[in-house]
């Protein structure tokens, strides 16, 4: 029987794209450019499970009938880029699964849940570099031009992974955090840990992911993702944040660093 699915979300700008063309390179997953639709199907679920329930009902369908249709629905959309890599597994990772583990285990009680996480700082420093827009109000998006608007966000997609693990032992079995900054300071035991998790042989090639050519489809982290693992974007936040944004992060996501432990407390 084949594998379940492997679903990574995760803050924008965490390392979900590094870890996306790490999870590539292995021998026997594929993971490809962001799929995006996820979340929106996620959303369907939900829909079909509660508003939509009592009519479904009418049709005979039941909630595990709706697990699978979704499901698969979900499987036929990564199904095709599977087949063409050769591959044996499928991984797909958006950052907003974060928001839909609990969705997505109803619907794939086996899939391992991968949330990775960075410095919440980091995070904020990236964020203010981007250019992302708004795809309705063609504006810039908050969380790119305003710290406290990135550090909230930055919380609560943290949150979000960590509570639905929390709350629901299902998840927690198959949900697990990894740390970009372990990811690039000591990437062969994280990922053997992960692979473990994952089920999944060590596979060496995991580290050369930047000597395979693959389409990163304009992600917004091509360029780093195709050079060789390197540190110097930990702790970036000490030489690029200004005061005011320091105190922004602080009041919004203070009690959250400490708590996973990127700072003893905000005398930072």
């Amino acid at each position: 029987m084949r594998q379940p699915p492997i679903f990574v979300g995760g803050a924008g700008r965490s390392g979900t794209t590094l870890l996306r063309v790490i999870l590539d390179s292995h021998h026997n997953i594929a993971c490809g450019p962001e799929l995006k639709v996820i979340p929106t199907l996620c959303g369907l679920w939900h829909d079909f499970q509660t508003s939509m329930a009592p009519p479904l009902r009418e049709y005979l369908l039941t909630q595990q009938d709706i697990n699978d249709i979704v499901g698969q629905m979900i499987l036929s959309l990564l199904e095709k880029y599977r087949q063409q890599s050769g591959k044996m597994r499928v991984a797909e990772k958006s950052p907003n699964n974060v928001y839909f583990f609990e969705h997505l285990n109803h619907m794939f009680p086996d899939s391992p849940l991968v949330h990775v996480i960075r410095d919440g700082r980091d995070v904020v420093c990236s964020l203010l570099t981007m250019n992302w827009f708004d795809s309705k109000t063609r504006q810039r998006l908050r969380y790119t031009t305003d710290a406290r608007k990135a550090a909230e966000y930055w919380a609560h997609s943290v949150r979000a992974g960590q509570q639905a693990a929390r709350l629901k032992p299902s998840v927690a079995r198959r949900y697990i955090e990894l740390r970009y900054e372990a990811l690039v300071t000591d990437p062969a035991p994280t990922l053997r840990q992960l692979f473990d998790f994952l089920g999944e042989p060590w596979d060496p090639a995991a580290l050369r992911y930047h000597e395979q050519g693959r389409n990163l489809a304009g992600e917004s982290s091509a360029s780093q993702v195709s050079r060789e693992l390197y540190t110097s974007a930990v702790g970036r936040w000490e030489r690029d944040l200004k005061p005011e944004d320091k105190a922004a992060i602080k009041d919004v996501a203070g009690d959250l660093l400490i708590e996973l432990g990127y700072a003893r407390d905000n005398n930072w």
